[in-house]
């Protein structure tokens, strides 16, 4: 096994080096970094917690954790009294002046940069002097990076340690997060960096494996319905659009959530770049658009409205022979189904957080199924066509179809 991984890992890292030795600097923490470039960044890391998991003991463990445990404490602090915009991208600066600018102890900052120094994220080039890493730089040109390890720090981790003494309430979160424009950055912050959530884009391009350039883009018909969107600065069919021009989106923003604020406001009937409308719709009430060719459905997480939202949707694919495309890349992969155990604590990770700050879950992949197949009419019923899967293996969406009865 351990030959295997390693042997893994090998291509890996030779494949890495091959599609970064043109680039001029650090390819490897950009956000444009190229897909073969993340998607060999994907195998090594997957290919190092195999290996980890294989050869660390319990005192292992135990040093990781207290070493995590100081690195996000350390990160806090940083974020807390704005250490990381008092040193230039470029050069180094005076552990000194940092200090002053940032109010801070000289020997408290210089302790905290030597540990995160062991993380890559800032470096001492000499005894009395900071400077950025192409990693902690990368928190400082993107603000939503810190207001994750923030969130993490101030509210994830502490709920989670309160799990051993049974669960927390979880009205106190819910209130500050909806009443604090603060807390719902940071919460976002969280969803997008540190949840293994894909992004809008990598959904786009697992649901590219079908063939959108076949869809009917008539004049006057709705292409592709996104049902159940939290924003349009997050759809999914504004990264399809720009691969696709030709097709006539609309995009139905959840309204339940848009009343809450958990995103930016987005208002009905606003064109985002493409040919995309904005409505707003509730869960369960009824699909005003019957003849789409796709149907794009971001999974409720209320309680029983999942099959609500199916049944709403079996009438317009029984009339028009469309696709639902129900969206799953935050569902529980089935046990031991997934390859890379790295994404699978991921996911589980995110479950726990829910559950411990909201009393919500993800829903297991096997309910979901068995949820679809529940969905019927007299002619008909729902059923799952086609599985598509992310590079990782992650099942992202599950292609649903009406299938009628088989005659007598």
């Amino acid at each position: 096994m351990l030959g295997t991984y390693s042997t893994e890992l090998a291509a890996a890292i030779e494949s890495l080096a091959a599609h970064a030795q043109d680039k001029t600097s650090n390819p490897f923490v950009e956000a444009e970094a190229s897909d073969e470039i993340r998607q060999a960044q994907g195998s090594i890391l997957s290919s190092v917690a195999k290996i980890k998991a294989l050869v660390c003991g319990p005192q292992d463990l135990l040093r990781h954790l207290a070493s995590q445990n100081e690195l996000l404490a350390c990160l806090r602090w940083l974020g807390e009294h704005q250490v990381l915009a008092c040193i230039p991208l470029t050069g180094t600066a005076s552990t000194r002046d940092v200090a002053e600018l940032s109010a801070v102890p000289e020997t408290q900052l210089r302790r905290v940069v030597r540990l995160m120094a062991t993380a890559s994220f800032l470096q001492e080039p000499q005894p009395g002097s900071i400077a950025h890493t192409p990693l902690s730089a990368c928190f400082v040109r993107d603000p939503s990076l810190l207001d994750a390890a923030l969130f993490l720090a101030g509210a994830a981790a502490p709920t989670a340690l309160q799990m051993a003494g049974g669960l927390a309430d979880v009205m106190p979160f819910r209130s500050v997060r909806d009443g604090q424009p603060k807390m719902r950055r940071q919460w976002r912050a969280y969803l997008r960096h540190a949840s293994g959530l894909l992004p809008p884009e990598e959904v786009a391009q697992v649901l590219a494996q079908l063939h959108w350039s076949h869809i009917d883009t008539g004049e006057g018909s709705t292409s592709v319905v996104e049902v159940g969107a939290e924003s349009v600065h997050d759809c999914i069919v504004q990264k399809l659009s720009a691969q696709y021009p030709a097709l006539r989106c609309l995009v139905q923003i959840h309204r339940t959530k848009a009343l809450f604020g958990l995103h930016p406001p987005d208002l009905p009937g606003a064109t985002p770049p493409g040919r995309i409308t904005i409505t707003h719709r509730a869960p369960g009430s009824p699909q005003p658009i019957a003849n789409a060719a796709v149907y794009i459905l971001h999974l409720p997480s209320e309680d029983g409205a999942v099959v609500g939202e199916l049944k709403v949707h079996l009438e317009p694919l029984r009339i028009g022979n469309g696709l639902l495309l129900v969206l799953t890349s935050r569902l529980l992969p089935a046990h031991g189904s997934c390859v890379d155990p790295d994404v699978e604590a991921d996911v589980r990770s995110r479950d726990l957080t829910l559950s411990q700050l909201l009393d919500e879950g993800e829903m297991d992949m096997a309910d979901l199924l068995d949820q679809i197949s529940s969905v019927q009419d007299g002619d008909g019923r729902l059923v799952v066509a086609k599985q598509l899967r992310s590079r990782n293996g992650l099942v992202v969406a599950l292609v649903v179809t009406y299938q009628r009865h088989s005659p007598a």
